[in-house]
């Protein structure tokens, strides 16, 4: 008679092998729909295609554009691991997005074996990339990632799924993305935003002063500021809750806990491209938006934590279909300029 354990492992084992045939097949279908380029091919459309275009004048025949609806993307997490599975682990593999502009894979995770990942019960969250441009509705997400053991035979499938997004239903706050099987289950943070436009955050230079502690550089949107209130309802402080920002850059996940920073003083982002939301300040004036572009710096100490009152500073912006924007960003003695650019999103590409 097999012990329990051994039955578990026959179980998970049976299970992980169909789930593999059922992505196999999923694979093949798509690979069949791709005429002109093969599964692995990233999108290489640029996230500035419309950033120098002139206002008014005519897009490109061959690309249409679009301030519609995109998709933002927040995090990926391991919420959660079975069967057997213990903290810590290793992972690597990838996270991508496919979308109707050229359907190829626009990565927000991706990590080879020699660059896996340690992820924690205490920190689940995948360090992701991208996207590399902006989503636009109804993407397929593909995970394919793996657990690496002490040797490469000993490394195991973690999960292979992929999961159609139906934009139309969750154009109400945020919505999670769902992922799981025997071993694991996942949670793809995202927002679908109604009306939009990327923004290419080109450059993050350091005018003055020093992080020498590090810090966090990241985007978040003003719609999902939160406000702190006392015992008798005033304001006392109004925060940006870690679940609704785009980390672009954090030390505390860089090499010794530094800034990566190029010899001119501008930092080597992790994440450039988001999604910015267009909301009309006024309806008697439609052509004049919020500023709903907000970039949040926050400065640590010694210690790892947000050091005191003013190291923390947001500086916010109002979205264009095109052109470029700076800005300067003041946290106590130093100085942070921004640099962003701004493009509608191409709709469709058609290839020629």
């Amino acid at each position: 008679m097999l012990r329990a354990d051994e039955e578990l492992t026959r179980s998970v084992e049976k299970e992980m092998a169909m789930e593999e045939k059922r992505y196999a097949r999923y694979l093949r279908g798509r690979k069949t729909a791709l005429l002109t380029c093969s599964l692995e091919t990233n999108t290489t459309l640029s996230p500035m295609y419309f950033t120098h275009c002139t206002p008014g004048k005519k897009m490109e025949d061959e690309l249409a554009a679009t301030t519609g609806a995109s998709l933002q993307v927040f995090s990926f997490k391991i919420a959660e691991i079975k069967a057997g599975l213990q903290w810590p682990l290793y992972v690597y593999g990838v996270v991508a997005a496919r979308d109707k502009v050229d359907y190829n894979r626009n990565l927000l995770f991706n990590r080879t074996r020699d660059d896996a990942q340690l992820v924690t019960l205490d920190d689940p969250f995948l360090r992701l990339i991208g996207p590399a441009r902006g989503i636009l509705p109804d993407p397929d997400f593909e995970v394919e990632l793996r657990v690496k053991g002490r040797t490469k035979y000993r490394d195991r499938a973690l999960i292979n799924d992929r999961h159609p997004y139906i934009g139309s239903f969750h154009y109400d706050g945020l919505y999670t993305v769902p992922f799981w099987n025997c071993l694991c289950r996942c949670e793809l943070s995202t927002e679908l935003l109604g009306k939009s436009v990327q923004a290419t955050i080109l450059g993050v230079r350091i005018v003055k002063g020093t992080f020498r502690y590090g810090g966090r550089v990241a985007f978040s949107s003003p719609s999902h500021q939160v406000a702190i209130v006392d015992s008798q309802g005033a304001i006392q402080e109004v925060i940006d809750p870690m679940s609704t920002m785009v980390v672009l850059l954090d030390s505390h996940y860089c090499h010794g806990g530094e800034m990566p920073m190029s010899s001119d003083d501008y930092l080597d982002l992790t994440r450039r491209v988001v999604s910015v939301e267009l909301r009309e300040s006024h309806f008697l004036y439609p052509e004049k938006l919020e500023e709903t572009f907000k970039v949040v710096i926050q400065v640590y100490s010694k210690c790892g934590d947000i050091t005191a009152q003013g190291h923390v500073k947001a500086v916010k912006l109002t979205p264009k279909l095109s052109n470029i924007s700076q800005t300067v960003c003041y946290l106590g003695d130093s100085v942070v300029e921004i640099i962003v650019a701004w493009s509608v999103h191409v709709e469709e590409k058609v290839f020629l």
